[in-house]
């Protein structure tokens, strides 16, 4: 008989946890890219703000996924999440002290890059150890269930705490989020002696060439690699300057952002719910649909000045984005090995959260250059081509109709 999700001990504590520290990411991003439109009113300024808390999962993620291979799992978690908090803490005292302009803000947005590309790389690594191989594509929907969730309630308190209670008082809320999150990794019991003794077989550098030569010499993982890079570069591009966008075509202040944010929270929050009854074998198609729409509805977003509508496509840019990754994550989680788990899902965030920082970087400068109609005409097509023809050949094995267990 099968054994329910909702079984796994492990998995529902680290859940509990995950709720509080996930509405304080979003409250973070929200309160980070509104001070710096605010400070500067440039799309190139934001545009680099979020390169900087995301590229770097792409340059030192997969330096990360070797040490997760290597390490406890729980305690590195436990490090990377006191690290996060203090992050948010300082810099909500440089707020209250009128410290804190746009280099700052690019400084803290690289340090908060470099503690999440760690973090990720153990969060992705860490949770297969807490669910059974057949239940790993439902804990994928239910923790992008949970994650978008906080998109849609996170900007909300993120924008009530910065017209209310300023900026600073918004990161101190941050910093208390993982609180419970470091309770709760340090109740988790872990048995992780035998994964650490394969994973120290070889040197450092020897085990970042054997995860990208495992990742490479897979077709599918290949594939499902460039198909997440696609949809996070040019599906997702739009959603990391919101706040110019909000303000350039609307004309729209703070409040219109939290609804575009919570627009986007609840496309993904569907998108997860109806992943979440999907087969392995039915996300492939699922995933073909939801890039090719992505470069689709940018060239309708181009056309449109209706705020409503513009709700209705950031919904649905946020639903597609959310069907391809969670459903590349989850056959690469089914298809990887325990020992090479780490390396391979810390370069598939990488190019998930480094396509999306540098979708920002380019949406930013293209933006402010060449204008909003341009630029999503031609990121929009671009995203259609690239999406058709890195799916077209795309197979899965048929025993993927069933999850494969390690």
């Amino acid at each position: 008989m099968q054994r329910s999700i909702f079984t796994e001990r492990n998995y529902l504590t680290y859940l509990c946890g995950s709720i509080f520290s996930t509405q304080g990411i979003w409250i973070q991003r929200m309160t980070l890219g509104w001070m710096m439109w605010d400070q500067t009113h440039s799309e190139s300024w934001l545009g680099m703000l979020a390169f900087l808390m995301f590229f770097p999962s792409v340059i030192i993620g997969p330096l990360f996924g070797v040490m997760v291979d290597r390490i406890n799992r729980r305690q590195a978690a436990v490090v990377t999440s006191i690290i996060l908090g203090l992050l948010s803490l300082l810099l909500s005292l440089l707020i209250w002290q009128q410290l804190a302009d746009e280099m700052m803000l690019l400084f803290f947005a690289l340090g908060i890059g470099i503690a999440n590309s760690a973090y990720q790389s153990i969060r992705l690594s860490l949770v297969p150890e807490l669910v059974s191989a057949v239940n790993m594509p439902k804990a994928v929907a239910i923790n992008a269930i949970l994650y978008n969730t906080s998109r849609f309630i996170g900007p909300v308190i993120a924008g009530l705490l910065i017209k209310y209670q300023g900026n600073a008082v918004a990161f101190a809320v941050v910093a208390a989020c993982y609180i419970p999150l470091i309770i709760v990794l340090l109740l988790l019991k872990l048995d992780e002696s035998q994964r650490t003794a394969e994973a120290k077989q070889f040197t450092f550098f020897m085990d970042i060439k054997a995860g990208l030569n495992y990742a490479l010499r897979s077709d599918l993982i290949l594939r499902l690699l460039m198909l997440i890079a696609v949809s996070a570069m040019f599906g997702r591009g739009l959603l990391e300057i919101l706040p110019a966008a909000v303000d350039v075509l609307y004309g729209r202040g703070v409040e219109a952002l939290a609804w575009m944010n919570s627009a986007a929270g609840i496309g993904a929050i569907i998108a997860g719910l109806l992943l979440s009854s999907f087969s392995a074998g039915r996300l492939l198609p699922a995933m073909r649909i939801a890039v090719i729409s992505s470069g689709l509805l940018l060239v309708i977003f181009s056309y449109t000045r209706s705020f409503e509508l513009g709700l209705v496509i950031i919904g649905g840019l946020s639903f597609c984005a959310t069907v391809c990754g969670v459903g590349t994550q989850s056959l690469i989680q089914v298809s990887v090995t325990s020992a090479f788990r780490g390396r391979v899902m810390s370069l598939w965030g990488a190019i998930n959260i480094g396509g999306g920082a540098l979708g920002g970087l380019l949406f930013g400068v293209f933006t402010e250059s060449m204008g909003y109609p341009f630029t999503l005409i031609t990121m929009g097509l671009i995203c259609v081509v690239i999406a058709y023809v890195a799916t077209r050949r795309i197979r899965l094995p048929v025993s993927f109709n069933q999850p494969k267990c390690d």
